[in-house]
Protein backbone atom coordinates (compact mmCIF):
# COMPACT_ATOMS: atom_id res chain seq x y z
CA UNK A 1 0.00 0.00 0.00
CA UNK A 2 1.21 3.28 -0.96
CA UNK A 3 2.38 5.49 2.09
CA UNK A 4 1.46 8.76 3.32
CA UNK A 5 3.23 11.92 2.25
CA UNK A 6 3.78 14.64 4.42
CA UNK A 7 5.34 17.66 3.22
CA UNK A 8 7.41 20.23 5.03
CA UNK A 9 6.90 23.50 4.02
CA UNK A 10 7.96 27.68 5.44
CA UNK A 11 9.66 30.16 4.63
CA UNK A 12 14.04 30.08 4.39
CA UNK A 13 16.29 29.36 7.48
CA UNK A 14 13.61 27.93 9.74
CA UNK A 15 15.36 24.82 10.47
CA UNK A 16 12.90 22.70 7.94
CA UNK A 17 16.12 20.59 6.87
CA UNK A 18 16.65 19.95 10.66
CA UNK A 19 13.41 19.03 11.45
CA UNK A 20 13.37 16.29 8.36
CA UNK A 21 16.49 15.13 9.28
CA UNK A 22 15.40 14.43 13.09
CA UNK A 23 12.42 13.08 12.55
CA UNK A 24 13.60 10.38 9.48
CA UNK A 25 16.47 9.94 11.90
CA UNK A 26 19.43 10.20 9.69
CA UNK A 27 21.19 13.47 8.46
CA UNK A 28 20.07 13.20 4.97
CA UNK A 29 19.12 16.70 3.96
CA UNK A 30 22.27 19.53 3.60
CA UNK A 31 21.77 22.12 6.99
CA UNK A 32 23.52 25.15 7.15
CA UNK A 33 22.91 28.35 8.74
CA UNK A 34 22.00 30.31 5.59
CA UNK A 35 18.57 30.78 3.70
CA UNK A 36 18.50 28.80 0.54
CA UNK A 37 20.40 25.81 1.37
CA UNK A 38 17.87 23.11 0.49
CA UNK A 39 17.14 23.63 -3.39
CA UNK A 40 15.59 20.48 -4.14
CA UNK A 41 12.76 17.97 -2.35
CA UNK A 42 14.77 15.73 -0.56
CA UNK A 43 12.58 12.71 0.39
CA UNK A 44 12.66 10.18 3.29
CA UNK A 45 10.97 7.61 4.81
CA UNK A 46 9.65 7.13 8.86
CA UNK A 47 7.95 5.33 11.23
CA UNK A 48 5.84 6.19 14.58
CA UNK A 49 3.46 4.11 16.82
CA UNK A 50 3.86 1.59 13.48
CA UNK A 51 3.02 3.95 10.55
CA UNK A 52 5.33 4.62 7.85
CA UNK A 53 5.26 7.56 5.86
CA UNK A 54 7.44 9.74 3.13
CA UNK A 55 8.65 12.92 4.49
CA UNK A 56 9.68 15.57 1.93
CA UNK A 57 12.38 18.70 2.77
CA UNK A 58 11.55 21.49 0.73
CA UNK A 59 13.61 24.51 -0.03
CA UNK A 60 12.02 28.06 1.72
CA UNK A 61 9.64 29.81 0.17
CA UNK A 62 10.43 33.42 -0.94
CA UNK A 63 7.86 35.81 -0.92
CA UNK A 64 8.91 37.85 -3.95
CA UNK A 65 11.46 35.29 -5.46
CA UNK A 66 14.98 37.46 -6.86
CA UNK A 67 15.84 34.77 -9.59
CA UNK A 68 14.50 32.05 -11.70
CA UNK A 69 15.56 29.14 -9.28
CA UNK A 70 13.92 30.83 -6.58
CA UNK A 71 10.86 31.22 -8.70
CA UNK A 72 11.10 27.77 -10.06
CA UNK A 73 11.43 26.50 -5.90
CA UNK A 74 8.53 28.19 -5.16
CA UNK A 75 6.53 26.20 -8.22
CA UNK A 76 8.05 22.75 -7.19
CA UNK A 77 6.81 23.07 -3.90
CA UNK A 78 3.19 24.57 -4.59
CA UNK A 79 2.53 21.77 -7.26
CA UNK A 80 3.42 19.28 -4.34
CA UNK A 81 0.27 20.18 -2.24
CA UNK A 82 -1.53 18.54 -4.55
CA UNK A 83 -0.60 15.07 -3.95
CA UNK A 84 0.07 14.93 0.32
CA UNK A 85 -1.75 13.92 3.20
CA UNK A 86 -0.54 16.60 5.61
CA UNK A 87 1.72 20.03 5.58
CA UNK A 88 3.74 20.71 8.44
CA UNK A 89 3.96 24.62 7.98
CA UNK A 90 7.11 25.58 9.97
CA UNK A 91 7.49 28.86 11.44
CA UNK A 92 10.14 30.13 13.37
CA UNK A 93 9.69 30.58 17.49
CA UNK A 94 12.76 32.54 18.39
CA UNK A 95 12.62 35.66 15.71
CA UNK A 96 8.30 35.51 15.57
CA UNK A 97 5.99 35.84 12.23
CA UNK A 98 7.17 37.58 9.48
CA UNK A 99 4.61 38.64 5.59
CA UNK A 100 6.74 35.20 4.43
CA UNK A 101 4.82 33.42 7.21
CA UNK A 102 1.34 35.50 6.57
CA UNK A 103 1.93 34.38 2.52
CA UNK A 104 2.82 31.03 3.10
CA UNK A 105 -0.51 30.65 5.56
CA UNK A 106 -2.65 32.16 2.55
CA UNK A 107 -1.65 29.90 -0.06
CA UNK A 108 -2.23 26.67 2.16
CA UNK A 109 -5.57 27.69 3.15
CA UNK A 110 -6.81 28.10 -0.68
CA UNK A 111 -4.72 24.66 -1.38
CA UNK A 112 -7.24 23.06 1.07
CA UNK A 113 -4.23 21.26 2.90
CA UNK A 114 -4.16 19.69 6.07
CA UNK A 115 -1.86 21.48 8.18
CA UNK A 116 -0.25 20.87 11.11
CA UNK A 117 1.03 23.96 12.66
CA UNK A 118 4.72 23.37 13.94
CA UNK A 119 6.86 26.09 16.12
CA UNK A 120 10.72 25.42 15.40
CA UNK A 121 13.36 26.74 17.72
CA UNK A 122 11.53 27.24 20.50
CA UNK A 123 14.01 25.92 22.96
CA UNK A 124 13.31 29.18 24.89
CA UNK A 125 9.96 28.06 26.47
CA UNK A 126 9.47 31.34 28.52
CA UNK A 127 10.42 33.59 25.62
CA UNK A 128 7.93 32.01 23.37
CA UNK A 129 4.92 32.06 25.41
CA UNK A 130 5.51 35.69 25.80
CA UNK A 131 6.89 36.92 22.47
CA UNK A 132 5.85 34.14 20.12
CA UNK A 133 2.74 32.27 20.94
CA UNK A 134 0.42 35.35 20.93
CA UNK A 135 0.59 35.76 17.20
CA UNK A 136 0.48 32.98 16.45
CA UNK A 137 -3.26 32.77 16.20
CA UNK A 138 -3.00 35.25 13.59
CA UNK A 139 -2.20 32.63 11.13
CA UNK A 140 -5.35 30.58 11.39
CA UNK A 141 -3.91 27.20 12.20
CA UNK A 142 -4.68 27.31 16.14
CA UNK A 143 -1.32 27.20 18.75
CA UNK A 144 0.88 24.40 16.54
CA UNK A 145 3.00 22.17 18.37
CA UNK A 146 6.75 24.13 19.93
CA UNK A 147 9.32 22.18 19.07
CA UNK A 148 13.43 22.14 19.02
CA UNK A 149 14.73 20.04 16.51
CA UNK A 150 18.12 21.30 16.71
CA UNK A 151 18.11 20.16 21.03
CA UNK A 152 15.48 17.52 20.33
CA UNK A 153 12.93 18.95 22.33
CA UNK A 154 9.16 17.67 22.32
CA UNK A 155 9.63 15.49 18.79
CA UNK A 156 8.10 12.71 20.18
CA UNK A 157 4.95 14.80 21.11
CA UNK A 158 5.45 16.26 17.06
CA UNK A 159 5.45 12.95 15.84
CA UNK A 160 2.75 11.46 17.89
CA UNK A 161 0.56 14.55 16.15
CA UNK A 162 1.56 13.79 12.51
CA UNK A 163 0.67 10.00 13.27
CA UNK A 164 -2.65 11.47 14.73
CA UNK A 165 -3.72 13.32 12.11
CA UNK A 166 -2.65 10.48 9.34
CA UNK A 167 -4.67 8.24 11.07
CA UNK A 168 -7.62 10.71 11.10
CA UNK A 169 -7.40 11.79 7.94
CA UNK A 170 -5.70 9.47 5.23
CA UNK A 171 -5.44 6.41 6.86
CA UNK A 172 -9.06 5.20 6.75
CA UNK A 173 -8.27 1.05 7.67
CA UNK A 174 -5.56 -0.70 9.20
CA UNK A 175 -4.16 -1.77 6.59
CA UNK A 176 -2.79 1.31 5.46
CA UNK A 177 -0.59 1.91 8.55
CA UNK A 178 0.63 -1.41 9.01
CA UNK A 179 4.42 -1.97 8.16
CA UNK A 180 5.17 -1.91 5.19
CA UNK A 181 5.39 -5.20 2.85
CA UNK A 182 7.10 -3.89 -0.11
CA UNK A 183 9.87 -4.80 -1.56
CA UNK A 184 13.14 -3.40 -0.04
CA UNK A 185 14.93 -5.45 -3.35
CA UNK A 186 15.48 -2.29 -5.14
CA UNK A 187 18.16 -1.11 -7.28
CA UNK A 188 19.92 1.90 -6.52
CA UNK A 189 21.20 4.15 -9.36
CA UNK A 190 22.96 7.40 -8.61
CA UNK A 191 23.97 10.09 -11.07
CA UNK A 192 27.21 11.75 -10.70
CA UNK A 193 29.26 14.16 -12.85
CA UNK A 194 30.59 17.55 -12.63
CA UNK A 195 28.12 20.59 -12.21
CA UNK A 196 26.11 21.13 -15.01
CA UNK A 197 26.45 18.23 -17.13
CA UNK A 198 23.14 17.73 -17.65
CA UNK A 199 22.25 14.96 -14.20
CA UNK A 200 19.52 16.65 -12.80
CA UNK A 201 17.82 16.39 -16.61
CA UNK A 202 18.85 13.24 -17.20
CA UNK A 203 17.41 11.96 -13.71
CA UNK A 204 13.94 13.64 -14.82
CA UNK A 205 13.86 11.94 -18.08
CA UNK A 206 14.12 8.18 -16.67
CA UNK A 207 11.78 9.22 -13.67
CA UNK A 208 9.25 11.44 -16.15
CA UNK A 209 9.04 13.96 -13.23
CA UNK A 210 10.22 17.31 -12.89
CA UNK A 211 11.40 17.32 -9.38
CA UNK A 212 15.01 18.70 -9.49
CA UNK A 213 15.54 22.18 -10.12
CA UNK A 214 17.41 22.36 -14.11
CA UNK A 215 19.27 25.19 -15.20
CA UNK A 216 22.13 26.43 -16.59
CA UNK A 217 23.34 28.00 -13.09
CA UNK A 218 26.66 25.37 -12.24
CA UNK A 219 25.66 23.91 -8.81
CA UNK A 220 21.92 23.93 -9.25
CA UNK A 221 21.45 20.63 -7.51
CA UNK A 222 22.84 20.63 -4.00
CA UNK A 223 21.12 17.52 -1.80
CA UNK A 224 20.99 14.00 -2.98
CA UNK A 225 17.21 13.76 -4.81
CA UNK A 226 15.83 10.35 -4.60
CA UNK A 227 12.75 8.74 -6.53
CA UNK A 228 11.69 5.48 -6.79
CA UNK A 229 10.69 3.77 -10.54
CA UNK A 230 9.25 0.02 -11.65
CA UNK A 231 10.46 -0.93 -15.12
CA UNK A 232 9.63 -4.22 -16.18
CA UNK A 233 8.45 -5.61 -12.78
CA UNK A 234 12.19 -4.56 -10.95
CA UNK A 235 12.35 -1.84 -8.38
CA UNK A 236 14.68 0.88 -8.87
CA UNK A 237 15.66 4.44 -7.05
CA UNK A 238 17.13 6.78 -8.79
CA UNK A 239 19.90 9.30 -6.87
CA UNK A 240 20.44 12.80 -8.36
CA UNK A 241 23.44 14.36 -6.65
CA UNK A 242 25.20 17.44 -6.32
CA UNK A 243 28.06 18.39 -8.59
CA UNK A 244 31.60 17.60 -7.94
CA UNK A 245 33.88 20.09 -7.75
CA UNK A 246 37.93 20.40 -7.29
CA UNK A 247 38.55 20.27 -3.79
CA UNK A 248 40.96 23.01 -4.37
CA UNK A 249 37.60 25.05 -5.22
CA UNK A 250 35.64 24.29 -2.27
CA UNK A 251 35.84 26.27 1.29
CA UNK A 252 35.91 24.08 4.31
CA UNK A 253 32.55 24.08 5.67
CA UNK A 254 30.74 25.36 2.66
CA UNK A 255 27.74 24.15 1.03
CA UNK A 256 29.64 22.66 -1.37
CA UNK A 257 31.65 20.48 0.46
CA UNK A 258 28.34 19.24 2.12
CA UNK A 259 26.95 18.59 -1.15
CA UNK A 260 30.27 16.57 -1.80
CA UNK A 261 29.66 14.45 1.54
CA UNK A 262 26.29 13.66 0.18
CA UNK A 263 27.12 12.73 -3.11
CA UNK A 264 29.81 9.99 -1.98
CA UNK A 265 27.37 8.69 0.75
CA UNK A 266 24.82 8.50 -2.09
CA UNK A 267 28.05 6.27 -4.04
CA UNK A 268 28.36 4.22 -1.06
CA UNK A 269 24.47 2.89 -0.81
CA UNK A 270 24.15 2.71 -4.19
CA UNK A 271 24.36 -0.63 -6.40
CA UNK A 272 24.84 1.11 -10.29
CA UNK A 273 26.53 4.79 -10.82
CA UNK A 274 26.29 6.61 -13.45
CA UNK A 275 29.10 9.17 -14.75
CA UNK A 276 27.57 11.65 -16.41
CA UNK A 277 30.69 13.85 -19.14
CA UNK A 278 29.83 16.82 -20.93
CA UNK A 279 30.26 15.45 -24.71
CA UNK A 280 31.26 19.43 -25.36
CA UNK A 281 33.86 19.59 -23.06
CA UNK A 282 35.23 15.85 -22.61
CA UNK A 283 36.88 14.00 -19.68
CA UNK A 284 38.51 15.76 -16.94
CA UNK A 285 40.70 15.07 -13.84
CA UNK A 286 37.89 15.74 -11.50
CA UNK A 287 35.91 12.96 -13.89
CA UNK A 288 38.51 10.10 -13.22
CA UNK A 289 38.50 10.68 -9.72
CA UNK A 290 34.73 10.59 -9.12
CA UNK A 291 34.92 7.24 -10.97
CA UNK A 292 37.74 6.08 -9.12
CA UNK A 293 35.30 6.39 -5.84
CA UNK A 294 32.54 4.40 -7.25
CA UNK A 295 34.89 1.55 -8.83
CA UNK A 296 36.97 1.45 -5.58
CA UNK A 297 33.56 0.55 -3.53
CA UNK A 298 32.81 -1.64 -6.40
CA UNK A 299 29.90 -0.07 -7.81
CA UNK A 300 28.32 -1.37 -11.53
CA UNK A 301 29.99 1.80 -13.61
CA UNK A 302 27.96 3.40 -16.83
CA UNK A 303 29.62 6.12 -18.39
CA UNK A 304 27.31 8.64 -20.28
CA UNK A 305 28.15 11.29 -22.82
CA UNK A 306 25.66 14.07 -22.60
CA UNK A 307 25.28 16.69 -24.70
CA UNK A 308 25.17 14.59 -28.31
CA UNK A 309 23.14 16.76 -29.91
CA UNK A 310 25.82 19.96 -30.00
CA UNK A 311 28.29 18.11 -32.21
CA UNK A 312 28.36 16.11 -34.87
CA UNK A 313 26.74 13.53 -34.17
CA UNK A 314 27.55 10.17 -36.56
CA UNK A 315 28.93 7.04 -36.49
CA UNK A 316 32.88 7.93 -37.24
CA UNK A 317 32.42 10.49 -34.39
CA UNK A 318 30.87 7.97 -31.74
CA UNK A 319 34.01 5.64 -32.66
CA UNK A 320 36.37 8.50 -32.32
CA UNK A 321 34.48 9.04 -28.34
CA UNK A 322 35.37 5.55 -28.49
CA UNK A 323 38.43 5.35 -28.66
CA UNK A 324 39.02 8.12 -26.17
CA UNK A 325 37.16 6.55 -23.80
CA UNK A 326 39.40 3.61 -23.83
CA UNK A 327 42.39 5.51 -23.17
CA UNK A 328 40.94 8.34 -20.62
CA UNK A 329 39.68 5.88 -18.50
CA UNK A 330 40.86 3.22 -19.10
CA UNK A 331 40.43 1.43 -15.91
CA UNK A 332 36.80 1.23 -16.39
CA UNK A 333 36.91 0.39 -19.96
CA UNK A 334 34.67 -2.86 -18.87
CA UNK A 335 31.72 -0.07 -18.70
CA UNK A 336 29.08 0.59 -21.02
CA UNK A 337 29.49 3.71 -23.10
CA UNK A 338 25.68 5.57 -23.65
CA UNK A 339 25.69 8.75 -25.85
CA UNK A 340 22.12 10.97 -24.88
CA UNK A 341 20.76 14.42 -25.09
CA UNK A 342 18.32 14.97 -22.48
CA UNK A 343 17.00 17.65 -23.74
CA UNK A 344 16.05 15.98 -26.90
CA UNK A 345 15.79 12.78 -24.52
CA UNK A 346 17.80 10.94 -26.79
CA UNK A 347 19.57 7.48 -25.21
CA UNK A 348 17.37 7.31 -22.45
CA UNK A 349 15.90 3.67 -23.29
CA UNK A 350 19.57 2.14 -23.94
CA UNK A 351 21.10 4.06 -20.31
CA UNK A 352 18.13 1.86 -19.11
CA UNK A 353 18.76 -1.36 -21.05
CA UNK A 354 22.13 -0.56 -19.28
CA UNK A 355 21.13 0.02 -16.25
CA UNK A 356 19.75 -3.66 -16.42
CA UNK A 357 22.89 -5.35 -18.04
CA UNK A 358 24.80 -3.78 -15.79
CA UNK A 359 23.07 -4.93 -12.20
CA UNK A 360 22.85 -8.22 -13.45
CA UNK A 361 26.69 -8.18 -14.55
CA UNK A 362 27.17 -7.84 -10.70
CA UNK A 363 24.78 -10.69 -9.21
CA UNK A 364 26.45 -12.85 -11.76
CA UNK A 365 28.25 -16.30 -11.07
CA UNK A 366 30.17 -18.88 -13.01
CA UNK A 367 31.07 -22.11 -12.51
CA UNK A 368 34.40 -23.32 -10.29
CA UNK A 369 34.98 -25.54 -13.33
CA UNK A 370 34.53 -23.11 -16.21
CA UNK A 371 36.77 -20.24 -13.87
CA UNK A 372 39.25 -23.21 -13.47
CA UNK A 373 39.43 -24.16 -16.81
CA UNK A 374 40.22 -20.81 -17.89
CA UNK A 375 43.22 -20.16 -15.17
CA UNK A 376 44.63 -23.59 -16.54
CA UNK A 377 44.67 -22.09 -19.62
CA UNK A 378 45.80 -18.62 -18.78
CA UNK A 379 48.59 -20.03 -16.91
CA UNK A 380 50.23 -22.15 -20.00
CA UNK A 381 49.88 -19.09 -22.23
CA UNK A 382 50.98 -16.64 -19.42
CA UNK A 383 53.43 -18.32 -16.50
CA UNK A 384 53.03 -16.60 -13.16
CA UNK A 385 56.56 -15.01 -12.19
CA UNK A 386 59.05 -15.93 -9.99
CA UNK A 387 59.38 -14.27 -7.07
CA UNK A 388 62.05 -14.82 -4.00
CA UNK A 389 63.43 -17.55 -5.57
CA UNK A 390 59.71 -19.30 -6.03
CA UNK A 391 57.59 -19.14 -9.71
CA UNK A 392 53.93 -18.53 -8.40
CA UNK A 393 51.75 -20.96 -8.60
CA UNK A 394 47.69 -21.49 -8.53
CA UNK A 395 46.10 -24.58 -7.43
CA UNK A 396 42.31 -23.53 -8.10
CA UNK A 397 39.71 -20.61 -7.90
CA UNK A 398 36.45 -20.29 -6.83
CA UNK A 399 33.78 -17.17 -6.85
CA UNK A 400 32.99 -16.39 -3.43
CA UNK A 401 30.68 -13.26 -3.58
CA UNK A 402 28.63 -11.30 -5.96
CA UNK A 403 27.67 -7.37 -5.71
CA UNK A 404 30.52 -6.87 -6.67
CA UNK A 405 31.96 -10.23 -7.90
CA UNK A 406 34.54 -11.83 -5.83
CA UNK A 407 37.20 -14.30 -6.79
CA UNK A 408 39.29 -16.43 -4.57
CA UNK A 409 42.51 -17.83 -6.00
CA UNK A 410 44.92 -20.27 -3.92
CA UNK A 411 48.38 -20.07 -4.09
CA UNK A 412 51.47 -20.30 -2.82
CA UNK A 413 52.54 -17.05 -2.41
CA UNK A 414 49.46 -15.19 -1.80
CA UNK A 415 51.39 -11.74 -1.18
CA UNK A 416 53.54 -11.68 -4.24
CA UNK A 417 51.31 -11.47 -6.66
CA UNK A 418 52.36 -8.35 -8.99
CA UNK A 419 49.75 -6.14 -9.91
CA UNK A 420 50.35 -6.37 -13.81
CA UNK A 421 49.43 -10.09 -12.69
CA UNK A 422 46.64 -9.77 -10.99
CA UNK A 423 44.83 -7.56 -13.74
CA UNK A 424 46.19 -10.28 -15.95
CA UNK A 425 43.23 -12.63 -14.21
CA UNK A 426 41.07 -10.19 -13.96
CA UNK A 427 41.43 -9.80 -18.24
CA UNK A 428 41.29 -13.58 -18.26
CA UNK A 429 37.93 -13.97 -16.45
CA UNK A 430 36.30 -11.26 -18.62
CA UNK A 431 37.60 -12.99 -21.82
CA UNK A 432 37.20 -16.00 -21.39
CA UNK A 433 34.43 -16.64 -19.21
CA UNK A 434 31.86 -13.59 -19.13
CA UNK A 435 32.20 -9.61 -19.88
CA UNK A 436 31.01 -9.06 -16.19
CA UNK A 437 30.02 -5.63 -18.22
CA UNK A 438 30.14 -2.53 -16.46
CA UNK A 439 30.75 -4.51 -12.78
CA UNK A 440 34.32 -4.10 -10.86
CA UNK A 441 36.09 -7.45 -10.65
CA UNK A 442 37.56 -8.34 -6.90
CA UNK A 443 40.01 -10.60 -6.28
CA UNK A 444 41.37 -12.11 -3.10
CA UNK A 445 44.25 -14.29 -2.68
CA UNK A 446 45.27 -16.99 0.13
CA UNK A 447 47.48 -19.97 1.06
CA UNK A 448 45.78 -23.70 -0.14
CA UNK A 449 46.38 -24.74 3.21
CA UNK A 450 43.91 -22.15 4.22
CA UNK A 451 45.40 -21.89 7.44
CA UNK A 452 47.23 -18.23 7.87
CA UNK A 453 44.62 -16.16 7.43
CA UNK A 454 46.54 -12.99 8.10
CA UNK A 455 48.36 -13.58 4.57
CA UNK A 456 44.82 -13.12 3.11
CA UNK A 457 44.21 -10.30 0.78
CA UNK A 458 41.82 -8.02 -0.97
CA UNK A 459 42.41 -6.55 -4.32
Amino acid sequence: MERPIVLIVGKPNVGKSTLFNRIIGERKSIVHDMPGVTRDNIYGISEWDNVKFTLIDTCGIFERPEDTIEERQKKIIFESLENVALVLFVIDGRNGLTSEDYYIADYLRKANSKILLVINKAENFERFEFEVKPDIYSLGFGEGIPVSAEHNRNMHSLKDEIVKALKNDFLKNKEFYEESQESEDEVKVVIIGRPNVGKSSIFNDIVGLDRTIVSEIPGTTRDAVDHQVKIDEKNFRFIDTAGMRKKSTVQYGSIEMFSITRTIKAIEKSDVVILVVDATEGITHQDKSIIGVAENKGKGIIVVFNKWDLLRHNQKRKEEFFKYFDKELYFVKYSPLIFTSAVKKWGIEELLAAIDEVEKSRNKRIPTSALNAALEKYTLVTPPPIKRGKRIKFYYATQVGTKPPVFVFYTNLPNDIPKFYQQGLRNMIRNYIDPFIGSPIFLKFEERSNQKSKKQKII
